[in-house]
């Protein structure tokens, strides 16, 4: 693509609120804007982002999970959680193969996990909200570790100071190794791997350059541009041959897809979690 990109990194739904209102009052300074999953019907509803696309027909080699229903979004970064693990504490034959792993009584009090459990309610199409409460309390039984966030804990376990994290983000493991590929840190990846969408990519109406956006948009889910994401861990593991299709396959795991409709049962199913957990504020 002879596209000229400049990129302006913000995160967090309350920088994107600030965008929000700002093209609501006529103020368009980007093309194409990353919406966080909890503002995209705000987004639709308020009448600022370009659509319905015809995705599918214009990039027909791209599978259906990239583009929302409605087609007004596509996804170009996908978040996977699996366990990571010391090989230097963990033993070969005790390496975890399944989230049940986690629930080992050898493991009692030496597990690391965010206090964010989305690594469970990524479960949530296919366990139902039952099975994901037992876990949860079969999951405090083992006495984990809280952590407030992924760094910290990847980062400990490396360390040492704690053999394994489950729960833990592919692309924060994948990052700690790509710093330094001899940290002493591996990934295992459960029979069945939660997937949720990373970045969101909405053309916005009135953006200066729409076609050169709709380009970037879908090169981005493209073959190149998802190699470019799997350079830092958050590409497609739903294209066929790609980095993390191929880690899949090699696990004989399966993916279970968050959906384009995640945050219509999240945030409750998030609640539930905690509380079983004992966090009455439902962090």
């Amino acid at each position: 693509l002879n596209i000229k990109v400049d990129l302006t990194y913000v995160s967090g739904t309350a920088r994107a609120e600030r965008l929000f209102s700002e093209v609501l009052a006529g103020v368009v300074e980007f093309d194409i804007y990353d919406v966080p999953a909890a503002m995209q019907n705000r987004f639709i509803k308020g009448g600022v982002v370009t659509g319905p696309i015809e995705w599918r027909k214009l990039f027909p080699n791209v599978p259906d999970t990239h583009f929302s229903p409605h087609g007004y979004f596509n996804a170009s970064g996908f978040n996977l959680r699996i366990i990571g693990y010391n090989p230097t504490l963990v033993p070969a034959n005790r390496v975890p193969k399944d989230w049940s792993d986690c629930l080992d009584p050898q493991w009692k009090g030496q597990i690391a996990v965010d206090v964010h459990p989305r690594f469970m309610s990524g479960l949530y199409k296919s366990w139902g909200e039952a099975k994901i409460l037992e876990y949860a309390a079969q999951f405090k039984n083992n006495q984990p570790i809280w952590k407030n966030g992924q760094t910290e804990g990847v980062a400990q376990v490396a360390a040492g100071e704690y053999p394994i994290m489950c729960g833990a983000h592919y692309a924060t493991v994948f990052s700690q190794l790509r710093a330094d590929p001899k940290a002493k840190l591996a990934m295992a990846l459960p029979k069945e791997v939660p997937v949720s969408l990373g970045e969101i990519m909405g053309i916005i109406k009135g953006s200066p350059n729409p076609n050169a956006a709709l380009l970037l948009a879908g090169w981005l889910v493209g073959p190149d541009g998802q190699k470019a994401y799997d350079r830092v861990g958050r590409g497609s593991p739903f294209i066929k041959d790609s980095e993390k299709w191929k880690l899949i396959q090699k696990a004989g795991s399966k993916t279970v897809f968050e959906g384009w409709d995640r945050q219509d049962y999240e945030p409750g199913m998030i609640k539930k979690i905690t509380a079983v957990w004992g966090f009455p504020t439902g962090k």
